[in-house]
């Protein structure tokens, strides 16, 4: 019995002790240590601040498209080119050779026919030097109808427009030295410029027969004779008037057809010749003082578009092309340069006038284009827009102007007198 209980309880020691061992090992053995934490994520890389050109670079500008080279015309056989018309049905350049001074009556004056690559196609179309066609000096020309009008000293020569034949003279009263024509805008005649000069020993002087006259039905009709109008010379005549351009100043101006002066303003240099119209509604002015061509809107800034060209006289206006014709009335040359704002069409290439080179000589470069080889005809252009609407400016000093043969020096920015040109 004592037995019994001896191993009873040795039985239940042994049972204890086991339930605590599971009790040391289930709760009150140390837990284990807890997994570290996520280590923290790298710091962004620093972002380096713009520099100052960085900031201030402008984005990239396309470049204006690259206009084609001018076509010079020269060493051709012109003699002292006055004046080029576009004909525009026909894509052909007129062009007036006074052949000698410019007040000679001397009957040798000739209109030549050039094509708009430099061909020269007829040079004496017109020759004051055949029987039944006179032609002294001739200057500006218009096409009005089917005749062609030219200025020539103290006579509007009238010329068939497609065959060239006389169809008469109409004499200007009073008139020293006409110089430009400009079509009426209704097509029947033309308003024509008297410059008020003549020529003697030295050189040019002023006669004060200054005028701006319509010829109409084999007549002319002063609209405004005024020795101090300054020597008037291009005209950019519309159905209400004529826009005037002096050669004895810088100034722009409108002559209503009563014969009253408008909207006159200064251009930045003088001794203008020629003016005409471009397909944008701006105009064009030659310069002989600036040996430039002017591009602006009455009433607004001129600037020049063309430079350093020697005697600009009587400027055409390509409108195909958007090209400005200038002759250089002391140099017997030609120059077509294309114009910004506009899709122009290069020249077609075309052997230059220049002596071909030796054997093995190096190319001629290929600008400027000078050519002499014709090319096909191209289509009409279409026509263009009446003329802008100008704002009023005030008339500016008189820059001295130019002779033939000699240039004089640059006139004065200040006003001052004006000595007589010699070829307006």
């Amino acid at each position: 019995m004592t037995e019994t209980r001896s191993i009873g309880f040795v039985v239940r020691e042994r049972l204890l002790a086991a339930t605590l061992g599971i009790c040391w090992v289930v709760g009150c053995a140390p837990a284990e240590p807890p997994a570290p934490p996520p280590s923290a994520p790298p710091p962004p890389a620093p972002i380096a601040a713009p520099t100052p050109a960085e900031e201030q670079a402008p984005a990239p500008v396309a470049e204006a498209p690259q206009l084609p080279p001018p076509v010079i015309v020269k060493d051709v056989g012109l003699k002292t080119p006055e004046s080029v018309l576009y004909v525009a049905d026909e894509d052909v350049y007129l062009v007036s050779n006074v052949n000698g001074p410019p007040g000679a009556a001397d009957g040798n004056g000739f209109i030549s026919k050039v094509s708009p690559e430099g061909t020269v196609l007829e040079l004496k179309w017109i020759d004051g030097t055949k029987q039944g066609t006179k032609l002294d000096a001739p200057k500006g020309m218009a096409i009005a109808g089917n005749v062609l009008y030219v200025a020539d000293i103290k006579w509007v020569r009238l010329f068939d427009r497609k065959t060239g034949k006389s169809l008469g003279n109409v004499g200007v009263g009073g008139a020293t030295f006409l110089n430009d024509v400009s079509p009426n805008a209704n097509g029947k005649g033309v308003w024509i410029s008297d410059s008020g000069l003549k020529f003697g020993d030295n050189g040019a002087e002023p006669t004060n027969s200054d005028g701006v006259f319509v010829v109409t039905n084999m007549q002319a009709k002063a609209v405004k004779k005024d020795k101090g109008m300054g020597w008037p010379n291009g005209l950019l005549a519309d159905e209400n008037g004529t826009w005037v351009i002096n050669y004895g100043n810088n100034e722009l101006y409108y002559l209503t057809k009563d014969g009253k002066k408008e909207q006159a303003q200064n251009l930045p240099k003088g001794s203008l010749d020629g003016i005409v119209k471009a397909q944008d509604g701006s105009v064009l002015v030659s310069s002989w003082e600036a040996k430039a061509i002017y591009q602006g809107k009455p009433g607004a800034e001129f600037k020049e578009v063309v430079s350093g060209v020697e005697s600009p006289a009587d400027i055409g206006y390509d409108s195909k092309r958007n090209r400005v014709l200038v002759p250089l009335f002391m140099k017997d040359e030609l120059q077509f340069h294309s114009l910004p704002g506009g899709v122009a069409a290069a020249p077609t290439p075309a052997p230059v006038t220049t002596p071909p080179a030796a054997p093995g000589a190096a190319p001629h470069a290929p600008t400027p284009v000078m050519q002499d080889k014709p090319a096909s005809p191209a289509a009409m252009p279409a026509p263009q827009s009446k003329g802008p609407t100008p704002a009023p400016a005030t008339p500016g000093a008189k820059p001295a102007p130019q002779s033939k043969g000699v240039m004089p020096p640059v006139p004065p920015a200040t006003p001052a007198p004006a000595p007589a040109p010699a070829k307006p």
